[in-house]
């Protein structure tokens, strides 16, 4: 018997109470723990109802009201407390007895299964070892019962029989797919396996929405990512990259109990304010464009699990953006520089998000948003997340930049190249037809109509310019022309007229729309048959990304390029991406290439500002200024 101090539930304060047990000790601290506690949550309410002195009349009243009705509970509480406790001891102590009878038993059988697991990794590690083809060593044969990611239910091994590893060896090939790593998961090549890795739910999603099979970076995207892998994925634009990452963490969101609540209500300075957001995914874009498409994306399978999904951007009002996040959000949507603003709240303002809880991070057109200089803002951010999270990278490309912070920021990360990307080299997709057309700047916009007038009546075409002020010119000059046009986007449009001409022209109430590089990566705008580029941009790379907006999902697209001799420091790469890509390539595009770039803008060869003397050379162009060229040419 415990001997205590005198109940606080009592009003006898000589009163002594009896405890047989110390579980029944701690159970009574607790009920008295729980009444103190009620107590100060009423005190403190009725200090914000009342004033000081009515509230302390009144908390006077409620503990002399309270207390017996509290002691009675109390009381009642311990003894169902300590016949609980008296029968689970008669419970143990039964069990016990038969313990030492069986104990011999459970030896035997535990020998039996430690044997038999080791009959089955030397099995496997044997099929592993016999993998000598080339490609083959990219995938892995993974037993899926050591693994419950996919459901709480045991599932059938992961092995694949001869014809599928044939399946799987012949499609490696086809895509030029790379895995890094031996141990990845196999990858799931049709919508009939999808049971197998997602919920029924998604599953029934994706058949609405259409999808016929995976593409080859979501195949093996979808397998690597539940398992919790941080992935590096290397792919062509309009290889699906979005739903790659998008079904994983959703699948996750299920797994884990469903979809969060929205954030109570937390006294901050006296005031009573919603509390912060705590997403469990959060998925950086570069663009604002980008965001809202990706956001497009999650309101087609969220519904599914009855996710939440609310996208950040900069140019659209926040308290719009705060209404949205109060109702809750599973993933958040952002471009780096506003989810920034509401991580890191100016000194007197709550943060309304919170990156505590995001243990799935994602990093969309990852080389983009490096060349916009956010590296700081994704520090950050990064910074702020668990640092037992899974992240995930999505690139087009793979320079060195990327490289670099993919490694600081993943923990032996899963690489998986689509084609040449994951090399380094720079490539293009082979199923765009790329059209170079050298002339000069009077004879662009003649030659940017008769392009478009090789277009079908319902044909779309992005135009592309190299500035906003030159965007806004082509815009009204085709107006001029008849050409229906949706409109320009480009920095200094506000995000309202953005969105207008986008969604103009998704709907297809015009055929045009012209762009500066805000459109080049990430958009996905399905069904442009035709990119101008009437610009040349100022590195190859952003070229690769423009063309890029034609030809997706597999579709065939053309690429119609307006070259001048002031771009003809970028010639000899332009010939290596059309070589790259099986392009034919035009004469007078070669022969800049063998003058190296002797006239008009003094490129990398020329050395000279304007147009030189020598082989190749002649008047500098419209923009160019004038002057004898000092290249060697």
């Amino acid at each position: 018997m415990v001997n205590i101090k005198p109940s606080p539930f009592s009003s006898d304060k000589n009163k002594k109470i009896f405890i047989s047990s110390p579980k029944n000790f701690l159970s009574h601290t607790h009920h008295t723990t729980l009444f103190r506690r009620r107590q100060r949550q009423r005190r403190r309410q009725q200090h914000y109802i009342m004033g000081k002195g009515e509230a302390a009349a009144l908390t006077k009243a409620l503990k002399s009201s309270f207390s017996e009705e509290e002691e009675k509970r109390a009381a009642k509480q311990i003894r169902k407390a300590e016949k609980k406790a008296n029968k689970k001891r008669k419970l143990e102590l039964a069990a016990a007895a038969e313990d030492d009878d069986d104990d011999d038993d459970d030896d035997e059988k535990r020998k039996s299964k430690k044997s038999k697991k080791e009959k089955k990794a030397k099995k496997l590690k044997k099929s592993k070892g016999n993998d000598d083809d080339g490609n083959d060593a990219n995938i892995a044969v993974v037993d899926s019962e050591d693994d419950d990611i996919f459901s709480s239910k045991k599932k059938k091994t992961n092995k694949m029989s001869v014809s599928d590893e044939e399946e799987v060896k012949a499609y490696v090939k086809e895509h030029h797919v790379t895995v890094s790593t031996k141990d990845a998961p196999n990858p799931i090549l049709s919508f009939e396996k999808c049971h197998e890795i997602f919920p029924m739910e998604i599953v029934a999603a994706l058949k609405k929405q259409g999808y016929e099979k995976p593409t080859p970076i979501q195949a093996f995207s979808w397998t690597i990512a539940l398992t919790g892998r941080d992935i590096v994925a290397i792919a062509k634009t309009g290889s699906g990259k979005t739903c790659s990452f998008l079904l994983p963490a959703l699948t996750r969101i299920k797994k884990n109990g469903g979809p969060q609540k929205a954030p109570e209500m937390e006294l901050v300075n006296g005031r009573w304010k919603p509390g912060a957001v705590k997403p469990t995914s959060i998925v950086l874009a570069p663009t604002r464009e980008l965001a809202i498409q990706i956001n497009d994306e999650c309101a087609k399978f969220c519904p599914a699990v009855k996710a939440k999904c609310v996208v950040l951007y900069g140019g659209a009002a926040k308290g719009d953006q705060l209404r949205a996040l109060r109702g809750g959000a599973d993933i958040v949507v952002a471009t780096p520089g506003r989810i920034n603003d509401f991580l890191d709240p100016p000194p007197g303002f709550s943060a309304p998000v919170s990156a505590s809880a995001a243990t799935y991070v994602v990093l969309d057109e990852a080389d983009r948003m490096l060349d916009m200089g956010f590296e700081p803002q994704i520090k950050k951010i990064i910074k702020l997340c668990p640092h037992a999270r899974q992240t995930l990278f999505y690139s087009a490309t793979w320079p060195k930049a990327v490289q670099k912070i993919a490694a600081n920021f993943t923990t032996k990360p899963i690489q998986v190249s689509i084609g040449e990307g994951g090399t380094g080299k720079l490539t293009a997709n082979k199923m765009i037809t790329q059209i170079v057309q050298v002339c000069t700047e009077d004879e662009k916009f003649d030659n940017c109509m008769q392009a478009m007038g090789e277009l079908e009546e319902k044909d779309t075409c992005i135009v592309f310019c190299g500035t906003k002020r030159r965007c806004d010119f082509l815009d009204r000059k085709l107006r001029q022309s008849g050409i229906h046009s949706c409109g320009a986007i480009h920095g200094d449009k506000d995000q309202h007229e953005r969105e207008k001409s986008l969604d103009n022209f998704r709907k297809g109430r015009g055929n045009v729309l012209v762009a500066t590089d805000v459109a080049a990566r990430g958009l996905d705008i399905p069904g442009v048959a035709m990119v101008l580029i009437y610009d040349f941009p100022g590195a190859v790379e952003d070229y690769v990304h423009r063309i890029g907006r034609t030809g997706r999902a597999g579709k065939t697209g053309i690429a119609h390029t307006l070259f001048t001799r002031e771009d003809s420091q970028q010639a000899r790469e332009l010939v290596q991406i059309m070589e790259g890509a099986d392009q034919a390539i035009p004469p007078e595009l070669q022969a800049l290439v063998r003058t190296k770039g002797g006239g008009g803008g003094g490129g990398r060869w020329s050395g000279g500002r304007g147009g030189g003397r020598g082989r190749g050379g002649g008047r500098g162009g419209k923009f160019s200024k004038g002057g004898r060229g000092k290249g060697k040419w």
